[in-house]
């Protein structure tokens, strides 16, 4: 067997590779648009001057995730981008992005912009805690309440907590534009030295901006991008006084615990002490005023509790607390199939239908309460367990095409009006359900007929207590499925963080703007809308 030379190798070790060389370059190549790459630049702005802000980081989204800073004047760029959607965001700590520029997404192209990014300076509400005379009070807890949005309903949160120092002065900072609420106290009038046994005669009570003792009193803070805006408080001494009293209603080795409410609902700390075997209770260094003591426990995984309302004026003594089971809420849900179409659905059982069950408190200081299972008679049934006394919107989610008929809970049709829940109540919430539902799809005009940032809102007719329908997307078609047949105003806005779309009266001044449809059963419709801007009604 002979071997070829090593340079006959060579030779046709080069002729492949050319071959292989010349076939690529005749293969069909790929997409001028797939290897286009493009460049991104902008400028990042303080919202309210107009400078620019240095060294904030920016940072793009989606298919091109890339980050830079901005140089000393504000300005960024990003190279080879592939012509993918991005949303381009940014941030400094001090400084916040206002909501509706969170989700501006755009086609990345040889026709992008140069690009201005906003970013709203923080805001700081300060002041000072004094007594009638002008002298500091240090250790004074302080509590900050934020107003927000959540699914369109206004809510009140608990934002931050802080104490003043030394020489009275508090300060909350870092916080958005928005609307705020700030209380103080209580307090100990003086942080002294005590003799063994003895207790401090007077304090502070519990008070809200600007010294008013309930949130109704209240004066709101509103605070602007920046704006750095001065809370002080000049607070009276009261006198201090003990609450005590038994609890009924308990087993010999059942703890209890304790919680002592303003009227407007906050929970005051202060000392307690429950004496397990003889089932007393004493609250100390109570503030003269009037609350609501609370007394929570817990028997064979069934909770409990007991509630009274005392006015302090003295010594309260041998107030008597029966524990009793907290209210369990059945929820009875009849289902009424009629449309052919819901054979192709998932089979629901009646012991679990499709739909779950909310309760949104009116009072900030009360949870939220869901519906959950338990067995009753072997069968699973629907309840809302442990709801504390007080009124509630009832929000329903039906699962489509299923929707909600009619829901009543005694006397009140839940779907117009609130629920008032009342200690010891019994009363189911009944809810009829239907299968017939209608869909709607939205087109959102477009002068160009590119996709167009918005969010669709369908609004049922006459408006009620039923949350509307909030469809958001990033193309020109919006559809939604599972709708009553009924009236119905339909809205595309530009954006919504800042709408309360829950209440009907938020909707008055874009009316004549939206588009009116009338659904019938099993009716797919069509709809075309303007695209309304938030703040920019009739």
């Amino acid at each position: 067997m002979s071997l070829r030379p090593p340079s006959v190798l060579v030779v046709l070790s080069a002729v492949v590779l050319s071959f292989a060389f010349l076939a690529a370059a005749q293969s069909p190549s790929t997409s001028t648009s797939s290897t286009e790459t493009y460049t991104i630049t902008g400028t990042v702005v303080n919202s309210v001057t107009g400078e620019p802000v240095p060294r904030a980081l920016v940072r793009t989204n989606g298919m091109a995730q890339r980050t830079v800073f901005t140089d000393s004047e504000g300005h960024f760029q990003f190279d080879g981008l592939p012509p993918v959607q991005t949303s381009v965001i940014a941030q400094k700590p001090g400084y916040a992005m206002p909501h509706d520029d969170l989700h501006s997404w755009f086609q990345i192209g040889a026709n992008t912009p140069a690009l201005v990014i906003k970013l709203a300076p923080q805001s700081a509400i300060y002041g000072r805690v004094t007594d009638l005379s002008g002298q500091p009070i240090e250790h004074v807890p302080l509590r900050l309440t934020a107003r927000s949005l959540r699914e369109g309903r206004r809510m009140w949160e608990p934002r931050a907590m802080t104490e003043s120092d030394e020489d009275g002065h508090f300060r909350f900072p870092s916080l958005m534009p928005g609307t705020y609420f700030v209380a103080a106290g209580p307090l100990d009038s003086e942080p002294r030295i005590l003799a063994a046994g003895e207790k401090p005669k007077t304090g502070f009570p519990h008070v809200y901006y600007p010294d008013v003792p309930d949130f109704s009193s209240a004066q709101a803070i509103q605070l602007s991008a920046g704006q750095q805006m001065e809370a002080d408080f000049s607070l009276t001494a009261v006198s201090l006084y003990q609450v005590s009293g038994s609890i009924a209603g308990r087993q010999p080795d059942q703890g209890v615990g304790f919680q002592l409410l303003t009227l407007s609902g906050d929970d005051i700390s202060l000392p307690t002490n429950f004496n397990m075997e003889s089932g007393t209770f004493k609250l100390e260094d109570v503030p003269a005023g009037s609350y609501i003591v609370r007394a929570i426990s817990q028997a064979d995984s069934q909770p409990t509790r007991a509630e009274a309302r005392v006015n302090v004026a003295t010594n309260v003594e041998d107030l008597r607390l029966t524990l009793a089971p907290t209210v369990t809420i059945p929820v009875v849900v009849r289902m009424e199939g009629r449309s052919s179409s819901s054979t192709s659905g998932p089979a629901w059982s009646p012991d679990h239908p499709p739909v779950s069950v909310r309760l949104i408190p009116a009072d900030p200081n009360t949870a939220e309460q869901f519906s959950t299972y338990e067995r009753r008679g072997g069968h699973p049934t629907m309840v809302l367990q442990n709801v504390d006394p007080g009124t509630y919107t009832v929000v329903l989610m039906p699962q489509p095409p299923w929707y909600v008929q009619s829901a009543t809970c005694a006397q009140t049709n839940v779907l117009y009006d609130d629920m008032l829940v009342a200690s010891g109540q019994s009363y189911p919430i009944e809810i009829a359900l239907r299968d017939d539902s209608a869909g709607l799809t939205a087109t959102v005009k477009s002068d160009d007929g590119s996709p167009v940032n918005a969010t669709v809102v369908v609004v049922p007719q006459p408006a009620g207590k039923v949350t509307p329908r909030v469809v958001r997307g990033g193309s020109n078609e919006f559809s939604a499925s599972g709708l009553p047949p009924g009236d119905y105003l339909v809205f595309a806005f530009d954006r919504i963080d800042d709408l309360e779309y829950a209440n009907p009266d938020a909707f008055a001044p874009y009316a004549s703007q939206a588009a009116h449809v009338t659904l019938t059963a099993n009716q797919k419709a069509q709809v075309s809308l303007d695209l309304i801007s938030v703040g920019k009604g009739d």
